[in-house]
């Protein structure tokens, strides 16, 4: 399907002449957002607390989340949108780990994003030993996967190379080690098709910037 550019520019204030790539970090503002954020403001004005229910603020994270789940093949009901990603990481493998509580090793690669590797190594110096996390080169996840591993954790594609882990294939052999598996899909959600459903996934995480 041809994509109109023209048409998708004209949604976001940017100043002419200006060809802005950064949208990793602060894209550009939607137009709509402006009459949006009024719109907010009013609402808290004149409902202060009774904004969560009658301005559907309670239901929210639910509802962006459905939508946020057709992206990345969540059936309804199973994605919410939350804190930042990094807390969702904290969140997602301390569930995962208390889910497998007779397993202390928490699985990933030596090329994870910075952010997500220290995320786990806070979590696990807080639970204290024998918690520990392994770290295995990209290609040798699979064969790093063993009955120690209560949870494996990777980033599905690499924010520097490009590589792309398989989802499904290394999900199942989790799974028939008897581990958990919790994906960061920030480089992938939005990229390419993305389909935590069809490949197993335990957890999911990602970013909204994108």
């Amino acid at each position: 399907m041809p994509t109109d550019f023209a048409r998708t520019r004209a949604l976001f204030d940017l100043p002419e002449g200006l060809c802005y790539l950064d949208g990793n970090s602060l894209g550009p503002l939607p137009r709509a957002a402006r009459a949006r954020t009024a719109r907010a403001m009013e609402e808290w004005g004149g409902l202060l607390i009774g904004g969560w229910n009658r301005a559907g603020w309670m239901e929210k994270p639910r509802a962006l989340g459905d939508r946020i789940g057709r992206l990345i093949g969540a059936a309804p009901g199973h994605t919410v949108v939350g804190d930042t990603l990094s807390i969702k990481v904290y969140q997602a493998l301390a569930a995962a780990l208390a889910l497998n509580p007779g397993r202390h090793v928490v699985l990933s690669d030596s090329g994870n994003f910075p952010s997500d590797l220290y995320m786990a190594e806070g979590l696990l110096r807080t639970l204290g030993e024998p918690y520990r996390l392994r770290l295995a080169e990209p290609e040798a996840v699979a064969e790093a996967i063993d009955e120690e591993v209560a949870v494996l954790m990777l980033t599905e594609v690499d924010y520097r190379t490009g590589r792309r882990h398989d989802m499904p294939a290394l999900t199942a052999r989790a799974h028939a080690a008897g581990a958990l598996a919790v994906w960061d899909l920030a480089h992938s959600a939005g990229a390419f098709p993305v389909d935590v459903t069809a490949g197993g996934a335990d957890f999911a995480v990602g970013g909204t910037y994108k």
